[in-house]
C-alpha cells in the first residue's frame, strides 16, 4: 500500500472514529433526555390522576350518611365510588389526550380490576401486567434501541394508593407507553445523526484526499529525484531563490532537491569507480594462474577467475550466487580447512591439501584464506601445487644447463686447440716410430681414438652452447608429429611397439622452427620407443587444450624411478648402456626456444607420459 492511501486512510479512520463517538453520545444524551422526559410526563399524570381519585373519593364519602365503620367498608365505598365516577372517567381521558407518548391510563382495584381506564370498554376487565418503564430506561442506550426495533411492546408506569392498615394497594394507577411511539419519536433523531455521520465522514474523505496530496507531494517529488538518482540519471536543481515554482515545489524543498542532486552526482561517481575497479579487478583474475574465489559476507561467491574454472571444471555461470559450502563442502579435506579457517578467523596461508574432482584423481592444491576487512567478505586462492613443483623443476633444471652452458663453452674452447696439436704432433710421432717400432702402431691408433673421441664430446659441447639461428615460421605440429611417426615406424615395428597417433584439430600451426621442432620430437619418441624392451603401445596425439597447442607423448616402459625424476633433462644423463644423455637435454632447449613447456609424469612398472605445449600460432588462418 502507498504512502498516500495509507495516510488517506488514517485520515480516514480517525475522522470515522471521531464521528462515530460524537454520534454515539449525541445519540446517548438525546435517547436519555425524550427517555427522561417520557418517565417524567407519565409520573406527572400518574399524579394528577391521583389526584383526581383522592378528590372525588373524598367529596363522594363526605356524603355518605352513616360513614363506613371498618377498612373493608371504607374499600368497598371507594371502590364503588371510582368505578361509578363519570367525572373521574371524563377527567382521565382528559389526562391522556395531553400527551402523545400515553395510550392508555388505568384505576384499578386491588384484585387488579380495572374500575376507570381512559378506554371505557376495558372497565370491569383485568388489568395487564406490563414491563416496567423505569427499568427499560435505565438499561444501555444500545440495548434500548434494539428494543424499539423488535417490534410492538408497551410499557407501563404504575402509582399505587393504600392506607397504612395494609402493605397492598387499594388502587394502582397505570400508565401505559407504547414501544410504537417511542420509536416514532427516536427515528427522526437517529436519521438525523446517521445524516451529520455519512456527511462528516464524506468530508473526512474530501479532506484526506487534500491533505494527502499536500503531503505526499513534496515526498513524491523526492522520490522521482531519488530514482533519477538510483538510474544513473542527473537533474537540474530548482532555483533556491523562488519561493514557490510552478510545480508548487516549497523553497525548502528546492534546498532538498539541490542536495540530492549533488548527492546523486558523488553517487554517480562513486558507482563509476567501484565500476572500474570491479572491471579490474575481473581482468586481474583473468590473467592469473592462480584460482580465485571471492565471497561476500553471506558467504555466496561474488566473483571468480577463469583459472578457478579450469581448476574445478565447473563453468562460472554456474557457481556465482552459490554457498560456500556447496562449492567446498565440509565433507570434503578442501572444505574442512576452509570452514575451520573461516570459523576461528584465521588466515590461511599455501596449506598443502587435496582437491577432489569428480571421480578423477585427488590434485594436490596450496589454500589461502584471507578475510577481508570488517568481515565484508572472505578471498579463497588455489594454486596447483604439482604444476609449481614442475616449474620449479623446469627453472632448476633451466639454470643448471645455463651454468653448464656458460661454464663447457670456455672449457671446450680451451681443450679443442690442444687437441688439434695433440692430434697434429700425434701422427708426426706415428710417422718416425712405425719405421724404429712398427709395434707402437697399435697404441698410437689407441691414443688417435681416444682424442677423436674427445674431440666429438668438444664438438657436442660447442653445438649445446653456441646460439642457435632459428628459422621462425609457420609450423603444423601435428604434421610434424605425424612425419616422426612415419619415420620411426619401422624401427618401432622391430622393438615390437605398436605406434599409434592422432591429431584433433588435423592441423595445428605455431610458430617455430621446423628442423628444430622436429629433433625435438624425434628424440622423445626414440626415448619411447628404447624404454619398451618388451613391446607395447606408444601413443601420439596432438591437440589444442587451453588456448595452447599439446603433444602428449606416452610409452607404457618401466617408468622413471623418483630418484631420476630430477635429472632427466641433465645434460650427459642416461640410464641407457649407449645412451649419450643429450638427446632430453636438447629437446629441453629447443622447447624453451619456441616460448613451451615440457613436462612429464611417471609411474614405475606403468610407463611415461611427456606432455610438449607450445603457444598457438595468431598469425595462422
Amino acid at each position: 500500500m502507498s504512502l498516500k492511501a495509507r495516510l488517506l486512510l488514517l485520515i480516514v479512520l480517525l475522522v470515522t472514529v471521531v464521528v462515530t463517538i460524537l454520534s454515539a453520545m449525541h445519540l446517548n444524551t438525546v435517547v436519555e433526555n425524550w427517555t427522561n422526559g417520557v418517565m417524567e410526563r407519565s409520573e406527572l399524570v400518574a399524579q394528577q390522576v391521583k389526584s383526581l381519585v383522592l378528590a372525588r373519593v373524598q367529596e363522594s364519602s363526605a356524603t355518605v350518611d352513616p360513614p363506613p365503620a371498618t377498612l373493608e367498608e371504607s374499600k368497598i365505598l371507594w371502590t364503588r365510588i371510582v368505578s361509578e365516577d363519570k367525572l373521574l372517567q371524563q377527567l382521565i381521558q382528559s389526562s391522556m389526550s395531553n400527551s402523545k407518548m400515553i395510550v392508555e391510563i388505568v384505576v384499578a382495584s386491588e384484585l387488579d380490576e380495572i374500575l376507570a381506564s381512559s378506554t371505557p370498554a376495558k372497565r370491569g376487565t383485568i388489568m395487564r401486567k406490563l414491563p416496567s418503564f423505569g427499568e427499560w430506561k435505565a438499561k444501555e442506550v444500545t440495548d434500548r434501541i434494539v428494543g424499539l426495533t423488535k417490534g410492538q411492546q408497551d410499557y407501563e408506569v404504575a402509582l399505587p394508593l393504600g392506607v397504612p392498615q395494609q402493605k397492598l394497594p387499594i388502587f394502582t394507577i397505570q400508565i401505559v407507553v407504547s414501544s410504537v411511539f417511542l420509536r416514532d419519536a427516536l427515528l427522526p433523531q437517529v436519521y438525523r445523526i446517521g445524516v451529520v455521520s455519512a456527511v462528516s465522514l464524506l468530508m473526512s474523505i474530501l479532506l484526506g484526499i487534500f491533505s494527502a496530496n499536500l503531503a505526499i507531494g513534496p515526498l513524491t517529488s523526492i522520490s522521482k529525484e531519488l530514482d533519477r538518482i538510483a538510474s544513473g540519471g542527473a537533474s537540474a536543481p530548482p532555483d533556491p531563490r523562488d519561493d514557490r515554482d510552478p510545480l508548487g515545489k516549497t523553497r525548502e524543498l528546492a534546498i532538498v532537491q539541490s542536495k540530492l542532486n549533488l548527492l546523486g552526482q558523488q553517487i554517480r561517481g562513486a558507482q563509476e569507480d567501484v565500476t572500474q575497479m570491479r572491471s579490474n579487478i575481473e581482468g586481474l583474475m583473468e590473467r592469473m594462474e592462480d584460482a580465485v574465489f571471492v565471497f561476500d559476507r553471506n558467504d555466496k561467491l561474488a566473483m571468480a577467475g577463469a583459472a578457478a574454472e579450469r581448476l574445478l571444471e565447473v563453468p562460472r555461470t554456474g557457481m556465482l550466487g552459490k554457498d560456500m559450502m556447496e562449492i567446498f563442502p565440509a565433507s570434503e579435506p578442501l572444505g574442512a580447512v576452509i570452514q575451520q579457517s573461516i570459523r576461528l578467523s584465521r588466515p590461511t596461508q599455501d596449506y598443502l591439501v587435496g582437491l577432489d574432482r569428480n571421480g578423477k584423481p585427488s590434485l594436490r592444491v596450496l589454500l589461502s584464506v584471507d578475510m577481508l576487512a570488517d568481515r565484508s567478505g572472505t578471498l579463497i586462492t588455489l594454486r596447483d601445487a604439482e604444476s609449481r613443483r614442475q616449474l620449479a623443476t623446469q627453472l632448476d633444471i633451466s639454470r643448471r644447463l645455463s651454468a653448464i652452458s656458460r661454464l663447457t663453452g670456455g672449457v671446450a674452447h680451451e681443450i679443442k686447440n690442444p687437441l688439434n696439436s695433440i692430434a697434429l704432433r700425434l701422427e708426426l710421432l706415428r710417422t718416425r716410430v712405425s719405421e724404429i717400432n712398427p709395434d707402437a702402431d697399435d697404441e698410437i691408433n689407441i691414443i688417435s681414438g681416444e682424442i677423436r673421441r674427445l674431440d666429438r664430446v668438444v664438438k657436442t659441447f660447442l653445438d649445446f652452447t653456441r646460439p642457435l639461428d632459428l628459422t621462425v615460421a609457420d609450423v603444423d605440429l601435428a604434421a610434424v608429429a605425424r612425419e616422426v611417426t612415419a619415420l620411426v615406424r619401422p624401427q618401432a615395428t622391430m622393438h615390437k611397439v605398436n605406434l599409434q597417433f592422432s591429431a584433433e584439430p588435423e592441423s595445428i600451426v605455431i610458430r617455430g622452427d621446423r628442423d628444430l621442432l622436429k629433433q625435438a620430437v624425434l628424440n622423445v619418441v626414440m626415448n619411447g620407443i628404447e624404454a619398451m624392451r618388451s613391446g607395447g603401445n606408444l601413443i601420439v596425439r596432438a591437440a589444442l587444450a587451453s588456448g595452447a597447442c599439446e603433444l602428449m607423448i606416452q610409452d607404457e616402459g618401466p617408468g622413471i624411478p623418483a630418484e631420476n625424476q630430477s635429472k632427466v633433462f641433465q645434460l650427459y644423463f642416461t640410464t641407457k648402456e649407449k645412451g649419450s644423455g643429450i638427446g632430453l637435454a636438447m629437446t629441453f632447449r629447443a622447447v624453451q626456444l619456441h616460448n613451451g613447456t615440457i613436462e612429464f609424469t611417471s609411474e614405475v612398472g606403468k610407463g611415461t607420459v611427456f606432455r610438449l605445449r607450445f603457444p598457438v600460432s595468431t598469425e595462422a588462418v
